[in-house]
C-alpha cells in the first residue's frame, strides 16, 4: 500500500511540474520566420561549398591512386588493369568513410539543425566524391583497354566489381557501426577486397576469361542495386538521427 501511495504521489508530482513547466505556446512563429533575412544560396553554390569540407587525405589518395597506376601503365603494360583493380577498393573506401563522417563524429545532430538539412549534406559529398571517382576510372580505362587488348564493357566491369563490393560492404559497416570502428572496419574490408582482387588473377585466371563476362556483369548489377539501397538507407536514418 505504501509503494502504491508513493507512485501516485510521485506521478501527481511530475503531472504537477509538467504543467508549471510547460511551455506556453508561439505566438506569431510564422510572422517572425517570414521577418528573417535568409541568405540566398543556390543548389550549385551549396554544392561547390561542401567541397571544402571534404578531408585532404581523402583527395591524397585519389592523386596517389592515379600516379601508381599512371606509373604502371608506363613500367607495367601487361598488368596494367590488375593493378588498377587492386587499388579500387581504396578509392571506394575514400566515398564510404566520407559519407558516414557525420554520424562517426558525432555532428548529425548540429548539421541536422542547419539551413540544409543533414540529408542534402550527405548527397552532396556523396556526389562529389562519386563523380570524382567515376572520373579517375574513367580516365584509368583507356589505358587499360589500349594495352591489355581487353573490351571496354570486359575491362569496365573488372573495375566496377571489386569498387561496388567495397562500398556495399563499407556502407553496411558504416550503418551498423559507430565512431571509429566504423573507420576500421571499412579499412579493413578494402584491404581484404584488394589482396582478395590481386590473388585471384593469379590463382584463378580462368574467372577473368571471355566466358566469365556475364558472371561479373551479373555481380556488377546485383552490387550496384545492393550498394544504391544502401545509399538510400544510410540517408534515411541519418536524417531520422
Amino acid at each position: 500500500m505504501r509503494r502504491a501511495r508513493r507512485r501516485e504521489r510521485q506521478k501527481r508530482l511530475q503531472q504537477e511540474l509538467k504543467h508549471v513547466f510547460e511551455a506556453p505556446e508561439p505566438l506569431r512563429k510564422r510572422a517572425f520566420l517570414r521577418a528573417l533575412e535568409q541568405p540566398a544560396m543556390s543548389t550549385p553554390a551549396f554544392v561547390a561549398a561542401q567541397l571544402g569540407y571534404i578531408r585532404r587525405w581523402v583527395w591524397a589518395v585519389s592523386t596517389l591512386i592515379f600516379a601508381v597506376c599512371a606509373t604502371a601503365a608506363l613500367w607495367l603494360p601487361a598488368q596494367m588493369l590488375w593493378v588498377v583493380s587492386a587499388f579500387v577498393p581504396l578509392l571506394s573506401l575514400t566515398a564510404v568513410t566520407e559519407s558516414g563522417r557525420s554520424v562517426q563524429y558525432e555532428m548529425a545532430e548540429l548539421e541536422m539543425a542547419t539551413r540544409f538539412s543533414l540529408r542534402s549534406v550527405i548527397l552532396a559529398r556523396m556526389g562529389i566524391l562519386g563523380l570524382e571517382n567515376l572520373a579517375l576510372l574513367a580516365g584509368l580505362l583507356p589505358a587499360g583497354v589500349c594495352r591489355m587488348g581487353f573490351g571496354v564493357a570486359q575491362a569496365g566491369v573488372y573495375l566496377l566489381l571489386p569498387y561496388l563490393l567495397t562500398a556495399f560492404a563499407g556502407l553496411w559497416a558504416v550503418r551498423r557501426l559507430r565512431g571509429r570502428e566504423s573507420v576500421y572496419c571499412c579499412a579493413g574490408i578494402a584491404a581484404c577486397v584488394s589482396v582478395l582482387s590481386a590473388a585471384l588473377q593469379g590463382s584463378a585466371p580462368q574467372l577473368f576469361e571471355r566466358s566469365a563476362l556475364v558472371w561479373w556483369a551479373a555481380g556488377v548489377l546485383v552490387l550496384g542495386a545492393g550498394t544504391a539501397g544502401q545509399c538510400v538507407r544510410l540517408v534515411r536514418e541519418s536524417a531520422a538521427a
